[in-house]
């Protein structure tokens, strides 16, 4: 998952360097769509392979869902502490207010 947040991240960065405007916005929603397919194919593979043991038992359940988390963990911790300020500045993950 790191590799895919790291081409993520670069492609955002790209579209931002050579569109502006509703082009760099469409853009940046149909990589958003793909990367988010890629993203929760993990937990469905960890849901399938682990079917039967997540049916039985809440504690599976949590047990895969925090496998996922340590999963995604690098790749969030990546953009958080070396990408958003750069994201930001190219026009992505603005803060509200």
């Amino acid at each position: 998952m790191f590799i895919a947040m790291v081409g993520y991240i670069y492609l955002l960065l790209g579209i931002a360097k050579m569109f502006r405007g509703a082009i760099k916005f469409i853009l940046g929603m149909a990589f958003y769509l793909i990367f988010a397919v890629v993203a929760v194919s993990p937990l469905l593979y960890l849901i399938s392979k682990n079917q039967l043991a997540v049916q039985e038992s809440t504690y599976n359940l949590v047990a895969v869902l925090l496998s996922y988390c340590l999963i995604m963990a690098p790749a969030f911790y990546y953009l958080g502490k070396f990408k958003i300020k750069e994201l930001q500045r190219a026009g992505y993950f603005l803060r509200r207010g």
